[in-house]
């Protein structure tokens, strides 16, 4: 044989080692995305209490993840953990935009403008979401307070030459600024102006 005994069970070991790290990450990032949900989710419960728990575990599970990165960083570019962290940044961003009224950096994830840009641009779509909510509780200041923001999201999303799954995303952002005309014209239309 032309590998070395020795050579050929390093190789192998290491291409077990890999697998392993890989399959503990995907199923941390498969926790991480379900658990970001369900904050989004009781947020929009209005339960505040039970999305900051769901935030608290999902954070801890992030933590695991990085230590398996740490350990194996050829795994930090698998497309489930960039998105289990794109996912948690957008549930950060909605308890940071309900709790302040405005939006900065998440701790626990990547510094990578991709996963940045990706969680605000699906955050337009909760926030669209939160306004209907508003709206049919006749909350009609936030909801025009929600338009402005989104607003102003989509103007920074648009001031960059974003390409592929990005481009597509901030469509979906302007797409959710329009919906939010909509609103905002039909709740004009009822006699409802921004300062009520």
């Amino acid at each position: 044989m032309i590998m070395t005994p020795a050579f050929s069970k390093k190789t192998a070991d290491h291409a077990r080692e890999l697998d392993r790290a890989r399959r503990a990450l995907q199923a941390l990032s498969a926790e991480i995305l379900s658990g970001s949900k369900r904050a989004i989710f009781a947020f929009h419960r209005d339960d505040k209490k039970k999305a900051a728990e769901e935030l608290a575990v999902v954070s801890g599970k992030l933590e695991a993840g990085w230590k398996l990165v740490k350990n194996e960083t050829r795994i930090a570019q698998e497309g489930m953990w960039r998105a289990a962290q794109e996912e948690f940044a957008e549930a950060d961003l909605l308890s940071q935009y309900i709790h302040t009224g405005k939006i900065n950096a998440v701790a626990g994830v990547a510094e990578d403008p991709d996963v940045f840009i990706g969680a605000v641009s699906d955050l337009t779509g909760e926030l669209t979401r939160r306004a209907v909510l508003l709206a049919t509780e006749g909350k009609t200041k936030a909801v025009h307070e929600i338009f402005d923001d989104v607003r102003g999201v989509v103007g920074f999303l648009l001031s960059m030459d974003l390409t592929g799954t990005l481009r597509t995303k901030v469509d979906q952002a302007k797409s959710n600024l329009r919906k939010l005309e909509e609103i905002r014209y039909d709740l004009s239309m009822r006699g409802h102006r921004p300062g009520v």
